[in-house]
């Protein structure tokens, strides 16, 4: 399908809001006022909770499964040469010494440093300013370090890692200098899973609880509702109560396209943005979901 049918989800918004305020305004303000007050307690107690339950879960079910699967990915890893080919593939024109490698991370100085140094010394001039090649390394180590861990970890949470490095939010030189260093793996692998990939598996824990505590919310809601309404004679609503209903029918629609998004976004980074029609590029060109999408920044 491609991006080319983004309008769909637009479609899809437009149609959720207008059955909403139609079934709103059918049931009148009462039952519809509850259902908003409903769906956005609902909405803020699975958003609420959900920040520290992803953070127990993952610390209970996945963290010391993923130290475990890194420690054995480092098990005689010659990170010396991984950098020295991913520094030859930086389009500098220049041969590296491994050995040189090895030195600069058997040292106690500035990693970055060095090989910047080192780099400049290979054909005796500067290769590039300190600022492009400082963006420039920090690629070549997203590169090295995701290579070493992608067989392992998701797709997802290897993009986190190398989008981490890229940007420059963990610092890298350390980790590589400690991955050399064959009596640290259980510390390096500690590091990794705790600064560079925890991230990805909380969102997607927290995508996941929150929209099951919204669903059992909403199912309570409804069951409540039928339970105080229980027996009631069904009337003939006023005009003036179903326009207040069908306002009320807008929060409640609201709230479901949000969840709807919830749902989406989780599919997408389990899809890893593979699928054609579940991507981010499809959900940046709509006018109205795109809102719903972004409201919660993970």
């Amino acid at each position: 399908m491609g991006t080319q049918l983004w309008w769909l989800y637009d479609v899809l918004s437009v149609a959720v809001l207008l059955v909403c305020i139609y079934l709103s305004g059918k049931k009148g303000v009462f039952k519809s006022a509850l259902t908003a007050v409903g769906c956005i307690v609902g909405a803020v107690i699975a958003v609420s909770a959900s920040g520290a339950v992803s953070d127990s879960l993952y610390k209970t079910a996945v963290r010391d499964s993923n130290i475990s699967k890194l420690e054995k990915t480092l098990i005689d890893t010659d990170i010396s040469s991984h950098i020295g080919n991913a520094l030859e593939g930086m389009g500098y024109n220049v041969i590296v010494n491994t050995k040189k490698i090895d030195e600069i991370l058997d040292s106690d100085k500035d990693v970055d440093k060095q090989l910047y140094k080192y780099m400049n010394n290979i054909n005796g001039k500067v290769v590039d300013d300190k600022e492009n090649f400082q963006k420039n390394l920090h690629k070549c180590y997203a590169s090295v370090i995701t290579k070493l861990i992608s067989d392992d970890m998701s797709k997802y949470a290897v993009e986190t890692a190398s989008r981490k490095i890229t940007d420059g939010e963990v610092e890298c030189g350390s980790l590589i200098r400690q991955i050399k260093n064959s009596d640290q793996r259980k510390d390096t692998a500690r590091i990794i899973s705790d600064d560079y990939i925890a991230d990805a598996y909380k969102n997607v824990i927290r995508l996941v609880v929150i929209a099951v505590l919204f669903i059992v919310m909403f199912i309570i809601v409804i069951l409540t509702i039928k339970a105080v309404t229980a027996g009631q004679r069904e009337t003939e609503n006023s005009t003036g109560s179903r326009i207040v209903g069908g306002v009320c029918g807008i929060i409640t629609g609201a709230v479901i396209l949000f969840m709807t998004a919830v749902i989406l976004k989780l599919c997408i980074i389990m899809g890893n943005n593979e699928t054609l029609f579940f991507g981010n590029e499809a959900v940046d060109k709509t006018y109205i979901f795109r809102y719903a999408y972004d409201f919660l920044k993970l």
